[in-house]
């Protein structure tokens, strides 16, 4: 009965765990979407190396981030690098 209880004890924490992750990367990614959009600020939905400058870690990582190489990133470029 003891592991039983130990068993069914360890599964709810595992599942408590996962549910924890998920809810980390959704907010993750509406903090991305949200730095994209403070960071854009023409509001023509991709960023320059200019808007993209006001945050260290993105401009140091710019040319990478730019996977078709336009001089821009989009929010599909922007949030795929936050993803890593």
């Amino acid at each position: 009965m003891t592991k039983l209880i130990a068993f069914l004890a360890a599964a709810l924490l595992s599942v408590t765990a996962f549910a924890g992750d998920k809810d980390k990367k959704d907010h993750s990614m509406k903090s991305s979407a949200a730095t994209f959009d403070s960071l854009d600020k023409n509001g023509d939905a991709q960023l320059s190396k200019t808007e993209a400058a006001a945050d260290k870690s993105l401009a140091d990582s710019f040319a990478s981030a730019d996977t078709n190489g336009d001089g821009y990133l989009s929010k599909t470029e922007f949030t795929a690098r936050t993803k890593s």
